[in-house]
């Protein structure tokens, strides 16, 4: 920063994601085959990634948001409902409910986990809600026994946005098992990446049929199926291609492995800031296992001795 000598050296970060034969082996076979659109490569990539998180169904799509969008009209909600968010997230989460012209309730974050406070969210309910969407941000899990408790009080559908949160776990359960429905993102910077694209996940069949009418111009048909090319509700485009759904799954054989070294990477990380004055490390909550998709610290100015405006230090620090 100040003009001397690197403390990261360049070429100590590597690309990501990492290409190696396998990525190489599927993408070109993809792109030497006759079908370029949604074609077999999309389809076993859904069927691989159900097995491998655990649910009954699940849609590959072009993106984490459009994935969202789908979520939000499966679970049944339209013009004037009400759908709870937290107050901090990706935009992602927020918008997805506007596309379909419902209307977004925000409940406060906590301090620690930077997620939605569980116990905001029964005082946010309103007469008009249809559902909640608890949002595992930073790879962290919600307490999701919390939030399906209210949603079954109150007859809610849950949505759980783990487009960070791949292979992350509450109580020994990965996140996107909680819930009606759950939404991953493919993009380039996440842990399991195709460039672009997302998943949507449920072990819901009506969910799963709704949410597939709305990812193909609202047909009763997919291109999988021979298509009577008639729309009966209104739809969208969100499929993804087969070269990304080649990408996708040959990614997906090295998950794990991923998670894994994310895991000893933050170890390592957050030992070597222990004692650090004026940084706040992530809190774990007990039963939660974060897949360390973000370190999330905070910066504690009055530590440091400041009383100025806390966003200077706080990009101070960043840069």
């Amino acid at each position: 920063v100040l003009g001397g000598p690197k403390a990261v050296p360049d070429g100590m970060i590597i690309p990501w994601p990492p290409v190696e034969d396998i990525d190489r082996q599927y993408v070109l076979a993809a792109l030497e085959s006759e079908i370029h659109r949604t074609g077999p490569n999309c389809q076993a990539f859904e069927q691989e990634f159900a097995v491998w998180n655990g649910n009954q169904y699940a849609i590959m799509t072009n993106s984490g948001t459009a994935a969202l969008h789908m979520a939000v009209a499966a679970c049944g909600c339209g013009a004037g409902d009400h759908v709870l968010v937290p107050a901090y997230s990706w935009s992602s989460s927020v918008t997805c409910v506007l596309h379909h012209n419902s209307l977004p309730v925000f409940v406060d974050i906590d301090f620690d986990r930077i997620n939605i406070d569980e116990e905001k969210i029964e005082a946010a309910i309103t007469p008009r809600t249809k559902a909640i969407i608890a949002v595992h941000l930073n790879g962290l899990a919600v307490n999701m026994e919390k939030v399906c408790a209210v949603a079954k009080k109150h007859n809610l559908k849950v949505i759980e946005d783990s487009c960070q949160a791949h292979g992350a776990r509450f109580q020994g359960k990965k996140v996107g098992l909680w819930g009606d429905v759950a939404t991953f993102s493919l993009n380039q910077n996440k842990c399991l990446t195709a460039g672009e694209g997302g998943v949507l996940t449920t072990d819901d069949e009506d969910i799963y049929r709704n949410a597939r009418m709305l990812w193909s111009f609202g047909e009763t048909r997919t291109p999988s199926e021979d298509r009577d090319y008639h729309a009966y509700a209104l739809g969208w485009m969100y499929r993804a291609n087969e070269l990304t759904g080649a990408l996708a799954r040959a990614q997906l054989t090295r998950l794990d492995e991923y998670l894994a070294i994310q895991e000893a990477n933050a170890a390592v990380l957050l030992r070597g800031l222990e004692g650090v004055t004026g940084l706040i490390p992530p809190v774990v909550p007990e039963g939660c296992t974060p897949n360390w998709y973000n370190v999330q610290i905070h910066i504690d100015s009055e530590a440091l001795g400041r009383d100025d405006d806390p966003s200077r230090l706080r990009y101070a620090m960043i840069k």
